[in-house]
């Protein structure tokens, strides 16, 4: 009968032995988990706070080309058609900036006084 309590007695021992290192290695893997979750957060914030930083620069850059605009050329619609505009460019207005919302930059370059005398 002993020998009986003592091989039932082991058994539950290994079986609760197991049972505690699966949960040790649970709670690490866990640990492990959330410091890799915590730092994609950390590191997706500051891509955030990148982009919203560009995204204001942006902006205060479009306010300062529209009030330049405002001032000296008038406003152009946005939603105005962009053949249009075109046609309502003169040389007197900001080219070099935007042509038809697209930037100047971005553009092939085009000789605006051989232009000109094409037409």
């Amino acid at each position: 009968m002993d020998k009986n309590i003592g091989e039932q007695l082991n058994k539950a021992y290994e079986a609760f032995r197991q049972a505690c290192m699966d949960r040790d290695s649970a709670v690490k893997e866990l640990q492990q988990k959330t410091e890799n979750y915590e730092q994609r957060i950390r590191e997706q914030q500051e891509q955030l706070s990148l982009q919203q930083t560009i995204i204001d620069k942006l902006k205060s850059q479009l306010l300062l080309v529209n009030s330049t605009q405002d001032n000296n050329y008038g406003c152009v619609p946005l939603l105005e058609d962009s053949e249009t505009r075109k046609n309502n460019l003169t040389v007197d207005q900001p080219q070099d900036k935007v042509i038809s919302g697209i930037a100047r930059e971005k553009l092939p370059k085009v000789d605006i006084a051989s232009a000109e005398s094409s037409i």
